[in-house]
């Protein structure tokens, strides 16, 4: 009998743009990587002052723990972030750490 190794085919991919992330960047996306899942502003919940700092850093935990276990099934997941230019405070590490646990990184630029 042989023994197969499993490939794993699942990918993090984060886009961050500058500005506010549209359909027309949405549909871009997805036409460029038409099999994955692509997840749009999935950081902004996170930055609503109501919640506090520590609870939305523990949710963010969270995000990023699917995320990684939908990649370990094999699914592609594209998520588009937004670069906040105002100061988040404490939060300001959110979209980073995000970045630190993808596959790749893009910067979209502003047209």
């Amino acid at each position: 009998m042989i023994a197969t190794t499993a490939v794993q085919t699942g990918q993090l991919t984060v886009y961050v743009a500058d500005g506010v992330i549209d359909d027309a960047t949405i549909a871009s996306v997805k036409d460029s990587s038409p099999s994955a899942i692509v997840l749009a502003d999935l950081l902004e919940p996170l930055y609503e002052t109501s919640i506090p700092t520590r609870e939305a850093a523990h949710m963010l935990g969270r995000v990023k723990t699917e995320l990684e276990s939908m990649v370990e099934r094999g699914d592609r997941v594209v998520v588009l972030c937004r670069r906040h230019a105002d100061d988040l405070s404490t939060r300001s590490h959110f979209l980073a750490s995000l970045c630190v646990s993808a596959d790749q990184v893009h910067f979209l630029k502003s047209t």
